[in-house]
């Protein structure tokens, strides 16, 4: 087993839950090589190196993301596991396994799929990323951006505490929030111009640390749930925030969901693309289910 470690990951925390994670697997027995990484170059170099048949990615989400991509790059017969060390760690969500109170996917694995982005950034250039938690558009994917910059108020609060960060984010986000303008198909029909505040396309419920959906999307069926907030007002936004983090979408005022396989979107203006965690900023982008495309530890 093959574990690449993001020491920095929680404002630099997760270099401590490593610690006794590490120090609980030797306790067992259980046969490993960790390394430290600090790019995503680093991980796809030892990736490609391995011949391990399962690559952990101990870290946060953004972690898991960049050994996912590396593993479908480089290895894709290998099996994705994961340690929470991040933040919001909602690739583990619901917890279901944890060594030392950090949760782990180390179990069997089975086939799951994954959402594939293929998108133009804002210097024209044409990218390919893979995600297997969901994407956003709009207030979630400005929310995420704003969340890995270096503003000052938003460091310090890292260090001290993470929920009162992501609740920081958010009062600064809707104060600068804009409505997305796009253009707007689901499995090749013709496009709908939308407006809206946010949209979801998920491969799993949970985000941004302590909220959820409440559509019926599973990590093996094949499809994405999308879900638009059409209602851009403050007030209306607040209420959806509270209102997802006690897990309920549906049946909101201005809350649409579908089924789908690919999702094209062509925004009037560059937006933020969130994948897992990660954000672009693009011109347009295209997304993609490919059914069972790895194998993730349970």
């Amino acid at each position: 087993m093959l574990i690449l470690v993001n020491t920095s990951s929680n404002g630099g925390r997760g270099a401590e839950r490593w610690t006794r994670v590490e120090r609980a697997l030797r306790d067992r027995g259980t046969a490993f090589t960790a390394y430290a990484t600090r790019t995503a170059e680093d991980a796809a170099r030892l990736v490609a190196e391995s011949t391990d048949d399962v690559v952990v990615a101990a870290g946060g989400d953004g972690t898991v993301n960049g050994v996912l991509n590396a593993i479908l790059r480089m290895r894709p017969t290998a099996a994705l596991g994961a340690i929470g060390l991040g933040s919001s760690n909602d690739f583990h969500k619901p917890f279901d396994a944890a060594i030392e109170d950090v949760p782990v996917r180390l179990g069997p694995p089975r086939a799951v799929d994954v959402g594939r982005a293929t998108f133009v950034t804002a210097d024209g250039t044409e990218r390919t990323r893979h995600f297997c938690l969901n994407a956003s558009v709009g207030l979630v994917a400005d929310g995420n951006a704003f969340f890995n910059t270096d503003d000052a108020a938003l460091l310090w609060l890292k260090r001290r505490n993470v929920d009162a960060a992501i609740a920081y984010t958010a009062v600064v986000n809707l104060i600068r929030f804009r409505p997305v303008h796009a253009r707007v198909s689901l499995d090749g029909a013709p496009a709908r111009t939308a407006r809206f505040a946010s949209l979801g396309i998920l491969k799993r419920v949970h985000f941004a640390g302590g909220m959820r959906y409440d559509t019926p999307v599973t990590a093996d069926d094949g499809h994405f749930d999308v879900a638009m907030w059409e209602r851009t007002e403050r007030p209306s936004l607040v209420r959806t925030l509270a209102s997802l983090s006690r897990g309920r979408f549906r049946g909101l005022p201005g809350a649409k969901t579908w089924r789908a396989r690919t999702v094209r979107i062509e925004p009037e203006r560059p937006v933020h693309l969130e994948l897992d965690g990660e954000v672009t900023k693009v011109l347009r982008a295209e997304l993609t289910v490919i059914p069972k495309a790895i194998r993730v530890c349970s």
